[in-house]
């Protein structure tokens, strides 16, 4: 004979379009997040689309993977071709996610929406009319506000009005607005009146297995590319429309002459196609342009330079923090922070002391920086092991984990569940 009786669970559902295997940032984070949170007592359901890729078209619909329910609708449609693409793929997710959240979804779970499609959390809202649950917005970016910023809309149109408006009304009924930088605390504040008592700073983290103590040289990759004897300055990630690429081009000219030095370009993006061709027609040859490379890589990528670029293009603070920063402090590396003054990245490099801050836009700035660390390599390494401690002190997975669970269990309802034990 079997006896069943009850135990106490708590249940989350977590909203994203990208998820494992989905090799995206936002995939990567949450996924790691959520397999903790799991491992620390959560029942987690994730509502996400189908991930598009030669290695990901056997996914199911609905699969039990790290102790997640993860569940797929929508349409399997490469967002990356084209802009009708993308519009198609947000749609069939969109509306996928109405059908699941107004008649599948439990009352008693929380619900997390991160903002990806952007206009995620308004579909959220929107449903939670319908029902009596609560959610959490997590802003990794915020639009439209990063699209004025980049000139694609204006902000005084119908469209950007509109969508602000979405936002007000998503922002203000959520229970907490989780935000990912102290600028983005600071907009959400000014821009839609969002009271800081329901505001929860928590930075990203990196997942990657690190070893501070390995150096670039030591790298598979740095033996690849011959490297011996040269000062390694490295991009590694995204190159889209919130980065200046053209600008590390441009430094690039500018050290020609110094054959020690090598930048190393990892990634791709909008932008990549077009510094390339930058970099050609100036004869560049201290380029080394490389794919983006798959995560069981990335320790190795990231560990071959002595430091590391993020670019974040001037006004854009407040509306996204590079993911790439946690992966640079996880690898040890000295940052050279190309990002406006008062960003969540230029923050942390000036509380940690962990590398040089540069004013976006500035190639000689930029130049002046790589070559300060190249005559010092000794600073560079300095800078890289304050960075590490900052990464284990601060910016771990499991630390982001601790961060969320204890957040989250402050308003977190066990629900009663039945569970067979073993025969008596």
């Amino acid at each position: 004979m079997r006896r069943s009786e009850a135990i106490s669970v708590r249940r989350l559902i977590f909203v994203s379009q990208v998820f494992a295997p989905d090799e995206q940032a936002t995939s990567q984070l949450f996924s790691d997040l959520f397999v903790l949170l799991a491992a620390r007592g959560w029942d987690v359901e994730v509502l996400t689309g189908l991930p598009v890729g030669k290695t990901t078209k056997t996914c199911a619909r609905v699969e039990c993977w790290c102790g997640l329910t993860i569940r797929r609708g929508g349409l399997r449609v490469d967002s990356k071709r084209s802009l009708w693409h993308r519009f198609f793929g947000y749609f069939s997710y969109g509306a996928w996610l109405i059908g699941r959240l107004l008649f599948h979804t439990s009352p008693t779970a929380q619900i997390m929406v991160v903002t990806n499609p952007p206009f995620a959390p308004a579909l959220v809202h929107w449903c939670a009319c319908f029902r009596s649950w609560k959610y959490d917005v997590l802003l990794q970016d915020i639009y439209p506000e990063g699209l004025i910023a980049l000139g694609l809309i204006r902000k005084l149109g119908l469209t950007s009005q509109v969508w602000h408006l979405w936002n007000a009304h998503a922002f203000g009924a959520a229970r907490r607005l989780w935000v990912i930088g102290r600028d983005m605390d600071e907009l959400c504040r000014k821009d839609y009146g969002v009271s800081g008592s329901k505001i929860v700073y928590s930075p990203n983290w990196s997942s990657i297995n690190a070893d501070a103590n390995r150096k670039a040289a030591d790298t598979e990759l740095w033996a690849k590319l011959g490297l011996d004897g040269c000062f390694v300055v490295q991009y590694s990630g995204n190159m889209g429309l919130w980065h200046d690429i053209e600008t590390i081009v441009q430094a690039a000219a500018e050290l020609r002459a110094e054959p020690r030095v090598r930048i190393l370009m990892i990634g791709d993006g909008r932008r990549r196609k077009e510094a390339e061709a930058y970099a050609r027609n100036l004869a560049l040859q201290n380029i080394v342009w490389l794919p983006h490379q798959p995560r069981g890589k990335l320790t190795d990528s990231l560990a071959c330079c002595q430091a590391a670029i993020i670019s974040q293009r001037a006004g854009l603070e407040g509306l996204a923090v590079p993911s790439k920063l946690y992966g640079i402090l996880a690898s040890g590396r000295a940052v050279l922070a190309q990002v406006p003054a008062q960003c969540e990245i230029a923050r942390v490099v000036a509380e940690e002391n962990c590398g040089i801050w540069i004013e976006p836009g500035n190639a000689r700035a930029l130049t002046r920086a790589i070559r300060s660390l190249a005559v010092n390599p000794r600073l560079a390494d300095e800078m890289g092991a304050r960075a590490f401690i900052a990464y284990r002190d601060k910016y771990t997975a499991e630390k982001a984990a601790a961060r969320y669970d204890s957040v989250l269990r402050e308003n977190a309802a066990p629900t009663e569940m039945a569970a067979s034990n073993a025969p008596i």
